[in-house]
């Protein structure tokens, strides 16, 4: 463990000593908090992340051909930073192995970063067509152009990009890590590739391309998975849920302690 990682952990447990609850937006991040004795486990409170789905329903895509992108292309995209964690270097290498066996691919990054020039440069070398958005108040806009999403990231606390990609409809491809796993039922509505492998993102791709039966029903799972399990509505439930009890736990100690001179709260 790096010297970076053991102070963020100390942080944590100081800070979890004058805390009532630590809500985890995960269950990796549930188990993480666990393993690395981050507070009293029945201080932590499991309230997975959730989306705004309606606001990525009604997005409208971008046309395509400002964007330098044919209407038959077969668009390969991203949504994320432009550093290692989301690694966009493992993205435009598999970008430059998609584009031999799929030769109308395509790729969009959305999203800036201190590793945005590199991955520029990379695809001009490599004559790869690629759109990086930069910073953006409308990434829906651009998630509704593409054909099968990826999620590459190197760590991740929960992914949520890839709830929005459900929510597009979109095909996602994304790395067996942390979080993920919890999100993406390989094979049932995602596909899931090693960190770090672009040879296997490449796979993954053709696959969706080549069945395009098999990726209808994928899409459509995740689409009802992220409904069932994911809208922020229910989200903000909990959370007030939590606060309720909190709340009303707060009130029954003060009266105890007034009535009978105090308890062991």
């Amino acid at each position: 463990m790096s010297l970076k990682s053991k102070v963020y952990i100390f942080i944590e447990r100081l800070l979890a000593s004058a805390t009532d609850r630590i809500v985890c937006i995960s269950e990796a991040e549930e188990n993480s908090a666990r393993r690395e004795h981050i507070g009293r486990s029945n201080k932590l409170e499991l309230i997975p992340n959730g989306i705004d789905i309606s606001a990525v329903r009604s997005a409208t895509a971008k046309e395509r051909k400002p964007l330098g992108i044919s209407d038959d292309a077969y668009v390969v995209g991203m949504i994320g930073r432009l550093t290692p964690q989301k690694a966009p270097d493992i993205f435009i290498l598999a970008a430059k192995l998609i584009k031999e066996r799929i030769p109308q691919a395509a790729f969009i990054i959305v999203g800036n970063g201190e590793m945005t020039a590199e991955i520029v440069k990379y695809a001009e070398e490599n004559n790869l067509p690629l759109h990086v958005t930069g910073w953006t108040d409308e990434p829906y806009a651009y998630l509704k152009t593409f054909d099968v999403a990826l999620l590459l990231s190197r760590w991740e606390g929960f992914g949520l990009a890839i709830a929005e990609y459900m929510a597009a409809e979109k095909n996602v491809v994304a790395t067996r890590i942390d979080a993920i796993p919890t999100l993406i039922e390989d094979g049932v509505d995602g596909l899931l590739a090693d960190v770090d492998s672009p040879e296997e993102v490449c796979d993954k791709v053709v696959w969706l391309y080549e069945h395009p039966v098999e990726a209808s029903n994928m899409r459509q799972a995740a689409l009802k998975k992220v409904c069932d399990k994911y809208d922020i509505q229910r989200v903000a439930e909990q959370h007030a849920d939590m606060i309720r009890k909190l709340f009303n736990n707060s009130i029954m100690v003060y009266i105890f302690q007034n009535l009978f001179g105090g308890v062991d709260a």
